[in-house]
């Protein structure tokens, strides 16, 4: 690949071998370099193809007045989710993370933090995305010498957690206003305090995301199995509280969302709620002990 336009030390501008422009990125990928020189592979860690105008201007100008230390901070992040979960971003987190960090770290030097208004769902319903969170501020803290609160990880969770949707932000409310009503349902159902620590809630609130995610961009594209009513009559059977439940929650999810649950679907509800009100009674059983 031949540099066509050079946007800073690690940034440039070519195109692929279709003649399409494209937006290549690397630590000192044009360091020493000039327009026409070939572009050193080794250095390369992203390839961006803006598929319109307006995400071609945003990419270029990001790229332009942003320190490349972002960019690769942003690459650290992304390559340990991938190296460690097997998570795949969607490209867009790389352009929004990187102006986040950037942004944060500058508030930061003048000793401005913003409070994270969502920390306490994060932490709780994107447990996995907020430790890596947690990791990244440390990173900060240390690259940039600056003291950033717990709030910081959240807002960098937020990040990763669209970049797992592949959506914007505003997705993520979404999400968890998702998560939040269908606990609530089951809370008030039971008459039981949730233990959001535990296994068996950090699993449904997994359940929840994937199923919320698959709703709302591939219901058009249904592939779940239906199960018989035989096997369906039996799982009825063996928890009708949870059973019934679930149907608490289908119903709440066609009234708001215009999407009818399968018998799997419900089934898979059930089962999760079961777990739910199973280790809770337990928990209950083990304190009227003591």
């Amino acid at each position: 690949m031949i540099i066509k336009k050079i946007l800073n030390n690690g940034g440039v501008v070519t195109t692929n071998k279709n003649g399409a422009e494209i937006v290549v990125l690397g630590k000192g990928i044009a360091f020493g370099k000039k327009v026409g020189d070939t572009i050193p592979q080794d250095k390369v860690y992203k390839i961006f193809s803006p598929v319109s105008d307006e995400q071609r201007k945003v990419l270029l100008q990001t790229i332009h007045e942003t320190d490349p230390i972002f960019f690769q901070i942003a690459q650290k992040i992304v390559d340990r989710l991938k190296k460690e979960e097997g998570i795949e971003l969607a490209d867009s987190v790389y352009i929004t993370l990187t102006d986040h960090l950037a942004t944060s770290v500058e508030r930061g030097k003048k000793g401005l933090y913003l409070s994270n208004s969502f920390l306490w769902e994060i932490q709780n319903y994107y447990p996995k995305e907020y430790r890596y969170g947690i990791w990244a501020l440390k990173l900060l803290n240390k690259q940039f010498k600056l003291n950033f609160p717990e709030d910081e990880a959240g807002f960098i969770a937020v990040h990763i957690i669209s970049g797992e949707l592949g959506n914007d932000i505003s997705d993520f409310k979404k999400s968890v206003d998702f998560i939040k009503e269908i606990t609530k349902i089951v809370r008030y159902y039971f008459k039981i305090n949730i233990d959001y620590q535990s296994l068996s809630y950090n699993r449904f609130v997994i359940h929840l995301k994937f199923f919320w995610k698959y709703m709302v961009y591939q219901k058009d594209k249904k592939s779940f199995g239906d199960l018989s009513s035989e096997i369906l009559e039996v799982i009825k059977n063996s928890d009708v509280a949870a059973y019934k439940c679930a149907l608490k929650i289908k119903e709440y999810i066609t009234k708001t969302y215009n999407y009818d649950l399968s018998n799997e679907e419900v089934m898979y509800l059930a089962i999760h709620i079961n777990k739910i009100t199973s280790e809770t009674e337990k928990k209950n059983e083990i304190r009227r002990d003591d």
